[in-house]
């Protein structure tokens, strides 16, 4: 959206214990989340796209997003249609990997679980296939991105690596086809927030579009703010320092698919890289005026370990 469309704080004295986080209070507050919200950002007038397996649009925790007129668009790039919940030729999980997804980065039930963009526009995009693993797959992703650009995406949360077809020499920023596909986004204004992937502890590890040159790309770490030993470690084959942030990504609370209140928790960099898109929205909020790579540095500068990261 223009910059002149986002709204302003809507206020500037809330405690940060305003909202009933409920199991998300943790993995948001690590995060500094809470102190954001106190001051008047939950992500108004941002958009952020979802790019996962599908979603089950339908859960108690969603509701908020398509009572209030948040809900942008929906696309389907497996079976093109402007259907992202499951349809009868889908696998009967395909849905599970989204919701926790989306639910974690902008979800609201109060008294249950906050995303921290809870009030972010939004955009989702049904990419994954997990009836197989093909390249098709990194087909659909970049074309979700061409088609977001056009709606006003701010940001792409990503928990999708693609490493089957790749090697640890591909991993340069300038050769996968999400990769490209993502150094592309930045120069359309959209900041991507990818995972890193769960190939740790060895180093390097990682997928693409992880390797990207401007992509956000995020590690897990667990309650204590200790690094998982799944979260993959990068560098990139080029020799940059990957992951650029990290958050909960063990035992993160989010909804889940199993029906229209259920909730739960589930661990990997797919569960982090939601909190950090959410986060993002917020600094976008605050500064309009920045371009998606002064976005990534401020995350970067002010990240916990920015001095000896």
């Amino acid at each position: 959206l223009p910059d002149d469309t986002r709204t302003e704080p809507l206020c500037s004295a809330l405690s940060p214990t305003a909202f009933n986080y409920g199991s998300a209070a943790s993995q948001l507050s690590q995060i500094n989340v809470p102190n954001a919200h106190a001051q008047g950002y939950h992500g108004e007038g941002v958009t952020l796209a979802m790019f996962d397996t599908g979603f089950r649009t339908t859960h108690e925790v969603f509701a908020s997003t398509f009572a209030e007129g948040r809900f942008i668009a929906q696309y389907d790039f497996i079976f093109h249609d402007s259907v992202t919940a499951n349809e009868p030729v889908d696998a009967i999980g395909q849905w599970d990997h989204g919701t926790l997804t989306w639910s974690t980065a902008a979800g609201l039930k109060d008294g249950q679980l906050y995303g921290p963009a809870f009030k972010a526009n939004i955009i989702l995009c049904k990419t994954e296939d997990i009836r197989s693993e093909t390249p098709v797959e990194e087909d659909n992703w970049l074309a979700a991105v061409e088609w977001v650009s056009t709606l006003g995406a701010d940001v792409i949360s990503s928990s999708l690596s693609y490493t089957d077809w790749y090697n640890a020499t591909n991993y340069d920023g300038r050769t996968c086809v999400t990769t490209l596909a993502a150094n592309m986004a930045d120069t359309l204004g959209i900041l991507v927030v990818n995972a890193m992937g769960n190939s740790g502890p060895t180093s390097p590890s990682l997928g693409a579009p992880a390797d990207a040159f401007k992509s956000l790309s995020c590690g897990a770490v667990n309650s204590s703010s200790t690094l998982a030993s799944f979260s993959s470690r990068g560098p990139t084959f080029d020799g940059r320092t990957k992951p650029e942030v990290c958050a909960r990504g063990v035992s993160t609370a989010c909804a889940t698919s199993s029906n229209n209140t259920s909730y739960g928790g589930a661990s990997g960099t797919s569960l982090s890289t939601p909190l950090v898109a959410g986060a993002a929205c917020l600094v976008i909020q605050a500064r309009p005026g920045f371009p998606p790579s002064l976005v990534r540095q401020a995350m970067m500068e002010t990240a916990n370990n920015a001095a000896t990261p």
